[in-house]
């Protein structure tokens, strides 16, 4: 697998949004946002090499299929909506965010909640209200009525209504039998519909 042609398929879905932040070419990368414990929230982790040229930095959060080896196979987008993040360029890096020190290089750890979130008209959000208006979509949609199940807009009468007319219709002696006839109505009709 190659991992720049991904980023290139990847930046690809969000070309016309960089286009309306007239950013010909911006640096967009891959990441994978985790859970570490001792951290709230998940954090990426950003090379010094990244952070070194103090540019915004775009992203996408990315999920990592790998065989049973462990070698990488594939990249996923890790979220359904695909949202398009920003670190905004900072040169006091080293002061502020913990550094791991690798053999040869070093990376440091960034909270996600840091991120600016880029919208497709290009204007952008925190995080927080990001997350924040997921939620209140989420809850909304969960709130609205749920499809119907079945096509049949209406009751099967043949089932549901003519065996309890019927039934009521033939232990009432005080009926008469017009209503022994509507039933038998209503049969004809209801089998008249089911066959269309």
């Amino acid at each position: 697998m190659d991992r720049r042609q991904k980023e290139k398929e990847f930046f690809a879905h969000h070309a016309e949004t960089f286009k309306k932040l007239k950013l010909p070419n911006p640096i967009f990368i891959l990441k994978t946002a985790f859970y570490e414990k001792g951290k709230y929230g998940r954090n990426i982790q950003l090379y010094e090499s990244e952070l070194k040229k103090n540019e915004d930095i775009y992203m996408e959060f990315i999920d990592v299929i790998r065989d049973d080896k462990g070698s990488e196979l594939d990249y996923t987008p890790m979220m359904q909506d695909r949202p398009l993040f920003k670190f905004k360029a900072n040169p006091f890096y080293a002061e502020e965010y913990e550094i791991r020190e690798k053999t040869d290089y070093s990376v440091y750890i960034v909270s996600v909640s840091e991120l600016m979130v880029i919208l497709p008209d290009g204007s952008e959000i925190s995080y927080s209200l990001y997350e924040k208006r997921k939620e209140e979509a989420k809850k909304k949609e969960e709130s609205l009525p749920k499809l119907q199940s079945s096509l049949v807009v209406f009751p099967d009468f043949e089932e549901e209504f003519i065996p309890k007319l019927k039934e009521s219709v033939e232990s009432s002696e005080d009926v008469s039998s017009i209503l022994l006839e509507i039933a038998n109505n209503f049969q004809r009709l209801a089998t008249a519909l089911k066959n269309k």
